[in-house]
């Protein structure tokens, strides 16, 4: 599994610095429906879509003891707005699989360790909603919204890192099949509790 770290901010300064200070700041988050442009090489979540073997476009590190590797992470774009009385600050917060950083290894084909690493980019998708959940309930002002929400940011990714190593501490990289079992069970809930409530913009 490797994680992505990836994130963009819009400065202040797309405002009138002079101005802002005496300005309120309303913060609202939701998770981005992005679609892929063209022939990218990325592949944002969607609960409709799962990942395919032919997904994973990466040259095999024949060194390196996993039979695949799911390159994936979270990330959010910014977009800020003023009416001279208040800032308006809105954050799409998505989750991403990148193809040619994703691969296996020629005798890893089946559903099954496919499935183990549908459930990298499922537990991506867990950690944004976590992000997004945090960056709701944070309480932004001017002085600190840059800070803030990059500290938040960091503190969930490094949660969801951890979680993505107990999830191939515990499962032994799928070899486990107990515990995959147990983990394809747990993940599966989540997943499904989000789709019900996935909180998608449009």
């Amino acid at each position: 599994m490797r994680w992505l770290r990836n994130f963009l901010l819009i400065p202040i300064c797309a405002i009138t610095c002079v101005s802002a200070f005496s300005q309120k700041i309303m913060v609202t988050a939701f998770m981005e429906n992005k679609k892929p442009s063209g022939r990218s090489d990325t592949i944002y979540y969607d609960f409709n879509r799962s990942l395919t073997w032919n997904d994973f476009k990466g040259k095999p590190d024949n060194n390196y003891f996993a039979g695949a590797i799911t390159a994936s992470g979270f990330a959010f774009d910014s977009e800020m707005k003023s009416d001279g009385k208040t800032i308006y600050l809105a954050i799409g917060i998505y989750a991403f699989f990148t193809r040619n950083d994703s691969w296996h290894k020629p005798g890893i084909t089946s559903a099954y360790h496919l499935l183990h690493e549908q459930h990298h980019f499922d537990i991506t998708r867990i950690g944004a909603q976590h992000f997004l959940e945090a960056v709701q309930k944070a309480h932004f002002n001017m002085d600190n919204y840059t800070r803030l929400l990059t500290a938040i940011f960091n503190r969930v990714y490094d949660e969801n890192a951890a979680m993505q190593h107990k999830y191939d501490a515990e499962t032994n990289h799928s070899i486990n099949v107990a515990k995959q079992l147990e983990w394809n069970d747990k993940i599966a809930y989540e997943i499904q509790r989000l789709k019900e409530n996935p909180a998608l913009e449009n």
